[in-house]
């Protein structure tokens, strides 16, 4: 069911109209991006299955940005990939993002094309994955942002997209969203809310022609940044209305979401605290800075993202040493408490602590060499403790 909103329409426009006519280009190219590769060992129960498996992964991202005499700001990534770990659709190229930024009328801005879906802090279910946006910003006074936008989540096959969205059928996937939010700037903290009302149109199967024509309604808001000398990141959502399984048809939606984490400067030394929880299907972000099981980033997230086995609960210890200004020292302990665990297809509930210890180094300003290991105990006797060491190095330019 294609549908194109008004937003979408005006940034088509905009757009065809860039590339209608000869546009006149700063010299200013900016090109920049990173590269990683890494060593992975995992061992034990896993998200998946009992493993004992070592590969080598490796990807490369490069960003190219110019902007006109006018302003007009033009983006794109693209990423390189050998997919060796977790994913086995063979694509080694992508074309990540690409994306216009369209200033007018002094406090307004027009924000169109393929970006990364993030909102607030890495707790955000969807943040990481990509979705098509237009969105119009304004900014009223000094320090504060007003906005509405919508997005095509999802268009085509179900396989294409994270059950985070509630489907999880085989059927052609038709996921609209549209929005309106604001946030504002105190001093070093950001402050911000919005709403999201999303539409599900999906098929109920392949070429069942039957629509689910699903309707939720999502409310978020976070803190980010600094305040009283401590690092903050906090985050709340909530989700009303109906989802939609193939199996089931429509049923009532009630997901619900909360991070916090606080962490402090104190010489050489960085002590923080998190704590979350998801309830009704929520299931966070990928690269949660809490853990490196929970972490796709700084480990292997070998749990997966947190609330994908279930409710879940998780607190942790994060901690840090630099030792010098080119060697830090890290260690995490973690414990996830998941109720009715569909983990390694237990089906009741689960607890696992993590204890986590690594190592950076700094070869240069652009290059950083990292050992990392983590160890997830099972409360139950039939599960192999997780086990995963992560040598990595990584470059930016």
């Amino acid at each position: 069911m294609k549908k194109l909103g008004l937003l979408s329409f005006a940034a088509s426009i905009a757009i065809t109209s860039a590339m209608a006519g000869n546009v006149e280009l700063l010299s200013d190219l900016k090109i920049y991006g990173d590269a990683e590769v890494r060593g992975i060992s995992v061992k034990g129960d896993t998200d998946t299955a009992k493993k004992d498996k070592q590969v080598l992964d490796s990807k490369i991202r490069v960003n190219l940005d110019f902007k006109t005499l006018e302003g007009i700001v033009i983006h794109s990534r693209i990423e390189l990939k050998n997919d060796a770990w977790g994913d086995n659709d063979n694509d080694t190229f992508t074309w990540d993002e690409a994306n216009v930024l369209v200033p007018f009328d002094e406090n307004k801005f027009l924000l169109a094309g393929r970006v990364n879906d993030t909102y607030g802090t890495p707790f955000y279910g969807s943040n990481g994955d990509k979705i098509d946006l237009a969105l119009v910003g304004y900014k009223p006074v000094e320090n504060v942002l007003l906005y509405a936008f919508d997005f095509k989540a999802v268009e085509g096959k179900n396989n294409d997209q994270n059950t985070f969205l509630g489907v999880n059928s085989t059927g052609t996937g038709d996921f609209d969203a549209y929005s309106v939010g604001g946030q504002v700037t105190l001093d070093k903290l950001v402050v911000g809310g919005r709403y999201v009302y999303l539409q599900n149109n999906t098929e109920t199967s392949t070429g069942s022609t039957i629509y689910n024509d699903a309707t939720s309604h999502m409310f978020n808001a976070f803190a980010m940044g600094e305040i009283a000398d401590l690092d903050l990141q906090t985050q709340i959502e909530k989700r009303v209305g109906d989802k939609t399984n193939s199996s089931v048809g429509q049923s009532d939606e009630k997901m619900f979401g909360a991070y916090l984490k606080v962490a402090k400067q104190i010489d050489n030394f960085n002590i923080g605290f998190a704590a979350l929880t998801t309830k009704d299907g929520y299931v966070s972000g990928e690269n949660l800075p809490v853990t490196y099981l929970t972490n796709d980033d700084l480990g292997t997230a070998s749990l997966d993202r947190v609330g994908k086995y279930g409710d879940t609960t998780l607190v942790a210890l994060n901690l840090a040493y630099d030792v010098s200004n080119k060697l830090t020292l890290e260690g995490n302990l973690g414990q996830h408490n998941i109720k009715n665990a569909t983990f390694s297809s237990i089906d009741k509930d689960l607890k696992i602590t993590e204890y986590d210890a690594g190592l950076a180094y700094k070869l240069n300003k652009s290059a950083t060499v990292s050992l990392r290991y983590a160890l997830g105990t099972f409360d139950v006797s039939n599960l192999d403790d997780m086990q995963t060491v992560v040598a990595a190095v990584n470059i930016n330019f």
